[in-house]
């Protein structure tokens, strides 16, 4: 995490994963984590939509798990990249490689993280440069 910001502005989040533990270790971390604002934190990616609209003035950024019931991160993503097509989407997964990746990549998404293999606060990192340097 980095501590002292160049850049003092905060990108605001919206995460949607169908774990709770993963939801609850990822609302944590991100809300400790001064340079994000976390706008919400979702069951699946139905959920994450139907509340969008009313969140989106504020939402830069959705990280999304790609096996989720009512609507997966494949489908999330794809109506986002309809919807907000300025929006950044990174997929989180146990998935590292395959077809559903791919996927993931094909709807617009800038980058899948495998869980276990990254930190959150290593993936917070990569999504706050990846953010800063497109914006």
């Amino acid at each position: 995490m980095v501590t002292g910001l160049i850049n003092k502005r905060k990108i605001s989040i919206a995460v949607a994963d169908d774990s709770p533990i993963i939801r609850q270790m990822l609302s944590l971390l991100i809300e400790k984590d001064e340079r994000f604002i976390l706008v919400g934190v979702f069951e699946n990616g139905s959920e994450l939509i139907s509340n969008i609209k009313e969140k989106r003035s504020s939402l830069s950024v959705c990280l999304l798990d790609i096996m989720m019931p009512k609507y997966n991160g494949i489908e999330t993503a794809r109506i986002l990249k309809v919807q907000y097509p300025e929006l950044l989407i990174f997929g989180y997964s146990s998935f590292h490689e395959g077809p559903l990746v791919d996927e993931m990549y094909q709807n617009g998404a800038k980058r899948v993280f495998q869980k276990g293999k990254w930190t959150v606060t290593q993936l917070l990192d990569v999504i706050y440069e990846e953010y800063i340097d497109l914006n």
